[in-house]
């Protein structure tokens, strides 16, 4: 969302973009791709990038497209767009989740491309909230959308109710309430929590993070299938134990995926193909 908010509706002369662009994602692709090879090589241990890292290539060739698309429409036909994608979410959803077959064919509008066009949309149109409104509503439909995930997923008792490609409606409201909720923030900057993030240390963390953040992908995966995964999984731990083990698992696995990729941006050759842009 925020890569269609910054790139959609520019001027892309095609060949410096794809020679920039498919150069910042091929090389850490291949580099890390070796890596896991041999981590399975020497552990026996299949590791995977999963859908993530492959979609970011199908993504980066198909925003030369859809920035014509965005720079040709008005903004109705943009919503126009948006609504099919949000309807078709919730349908994928309600036939993924009851197993139902259907031959309806909704993947041209239910990909992660769409999520291009949602955060272009979102971030170019006026808010005519105030800002304690606008936080306090992204605030509540991200605790409700993130309740009703859980409360539905556990009556069905599978993860079934996740849906491929991380496109379930209640994703898509996860994400647009935390992309909005950001954006307010920065957007009326006389409130306490821009001025929190923008000192000097703070801002130069978010920066650091946002050019370390596609190799931390990569390394979090070589952390998490392996050495994580094969401490943790065999732990007979209860409900609150586990809850707190995630949270500290999650700000141990970012801490050190970030400080790995500004390690290996500091090294000769490897800067260049660690995925810290």
């Amino acid at each position: 969302m925020i890569t269609g908010s910054l790139l959609l509706n520019k001027e892309i002369e095609l060949k410096k973009y794809l020679n920039r662009r498919l150069k910042r994602i091929s090389y850490p692709l291949i580099f890390f791709t070796i890596v896991l090879l041999v981590f399975t090589t020497l552990y026996e241990f299949v590791f995977s990038f999963y859908w993530y890292a492959w979609m970011i290539v199908g993504v980066v060739l198909a925003i030369p497209i859809m920035n014509k698309f965005i720079q040709h429409s008005s903004e109705k036909e943009i919503k126009y767009y948006l609504v099919i994608f949000i309807i078709f979410s919730v349908l994928n959803q309600i036939f993924h989740t009851l197993k139902v077959y259907n031959a309806l064919d909704i993947s041209f509008f239910y990909t992660p491309i769409s999520y291009l066009i949602l955060g272009y949309y979102l971030f170019n149109r006026e808010n005519n909230y105030s800002f304690k409104k606008t936080i306090t509503l992204c605030a509540i439909l991200f605790a409700i959308s993130t309740l009703l995930k859980i409360a539905i997923g556990n009556y069905y008792y599978t993860h079934d109710f996740d849906t491929y490609l991380d496109l379930s409606f209640f994703q898509i409201i996860q994400v647009s309430s935390v992309f909005l909720f950001i954006k307010t923030i920065y957007c009326e900057k006389n409130n306490i929590l821009y001025k929190i993030l923008n000192q000097n240390t703070i801002k130069k963390f978010i920066l650091s993070v946002s050019r370390a953040s596609y190799g931390m992908f990569f390394i979090q995966h070589i952390l998490i299938l392996y050495y994580i995964k094969i401490q943790f999984m065999t732990l007979s731990l209860t409900g609150t134990q586990t809850l707190l083990l995630i949270l500290i698992l999650i700000i141990f696995v970012f801490l050190i995926s970030w400080i790995v990729m500004v390690i290996m941006s500091k090294i000769p050759i490897l800067n260049k193909i660690c995925g810290y842009n």
